[in-house]
């Protein structure tokens, strides 16, 4: 064998294993739990939860979520943020529920009692699920309204999703505190709830660009909540990550937007900037209102008296 053959050889190795070294090290660490974050959330009473309910997605997995029923002609579904479970949602789907509207609940699969906590099979399932599930719904009635109503890197999510293949599945979108990676609008690690692992993140996209997609189970970010949750998820896959929310392609999604969209944010929001929103959507071109919530935080905007009532208002399309 030459030398010259050697060398080559030599050099892939080398450029093999620092991808697999770099990725093998550098995990994301474990930011210390977030007080603000549950606080709003121990003052609801879950006593009255529904009994869960299941639907079966295309690829057979049984996923989870939870049914309030009012108004057969206003429909909500609703989409928790990160961590979850969809229980978080419990006094928004309640509130939504006596202001005469349907609510659905759902647990996110990697969530809760959907699939395997922390992640998904493929970037896109979670889409996928979301558009099962309102299939799963059956045919809107004459006159229905359905809405998408998504919270905190769930309303990215949200966003994602009305700007995608499937927006035409919703009549109306909701976004609450809407988490925009990169935008002005977010704070430095969204205010200390997340921790991300830029090297490994980075590694696995350009492994993903080269069709490598074996290190896309490997966790990315980590979130402020203790690892022996029982209830949330405290880590995420690279899949996941890429999947739930709106990335950094969010303005693409913005703008391709073809229903009737509102924002609604508190502004004592500790993750993100509310009066950022407004100056983003004017720059972009995006004619979505922005509601701000005098004094909520960010968990206050799906479990605070006031915040709920301003949800469903503009839920209801009231004036």
């Amino acid at each position: 064998m030459s030398k010259v053959l050697i060398g080559v050889l030599g050099l892939f190795v080398v450029l093999a294993v620092i991808p697999l070294t770099v990725i093998a090290v550098s995990a994301p660490s474990s930011p210390p739990p977030m007080a603000s974050m549950a606080g709003p959330l121990s003052r609801i009473n879950f006593a009255d939860l529904p009994t869960p309910r299941h639907f079966q997605a295309r690829d057979g997995a049984r996923l989870q979520y939870y049914a309030y029923a009012a108004a057969p002609d206003k429909v909500a579904v609703l989409v928790h943020g990160s961590v979850g479970p969809g229980t978080g949602m419990h006094a928004l789907a309640k509130a939504l529920r006596d202001g005469g509207v349907s609510a659905y609940m759902l647990d996110i699969r990697g969530h809760g009692g959907s699939g395997r906590r922390g992640d998904i099979d493929y970037i896109g399932q979670v889409d996928d699920d979301l558009a099962d599930f309102a299939r799963n719904l059956g045919p809107a009635k004459s006159g229905e309204v359905r809405t998408l109503i998504g919270f905190s890197a769930g309303a990215g999510f949200t966003i994602r999703f009305a700007g995608g293949p499937y927006g035409e599945l919703f009549d109306h979108y909701v976004f609450l505190s809407p988490i925009l990676p990169g935008a002005p609008t977010l704070r430095p690690n969204a205010g200390g709830w997340t921790s991300i692992s830029n090297p490994r993140l980075l590694t696995i996209s350009v492994l993903d660009d080269l069709g490598i997609h074996v290190f896309d189970g490997f966790d990315v970010i980590s979130y402020a909540v203790s690892p022996t949750s029982k209830e949330g998820t405290s880590r995420y896959s690279y899949r996941l990550f890429r999947n739930f929310g709106a990335g950094r392609e969010f303005a693409r999604y913005l703008k391709n937007i073809r229903r009737l969209a509102a924002v609604l944010v508190g502004s004592a929001d500790e993750q993100i900037v509310a009066d950022q929103f407004a100056p983003l959507f004017e720059s972009l071109g995006v004619n979505i209102p922005v509601t701000i919530v005098p004094g909520m935080t960010h968990v206050d905007m799906i479990a605070t008296p006031v915040a709920l009532q301003a949800v469903v208002k503009v839920v209801s399309l009231e004036k």
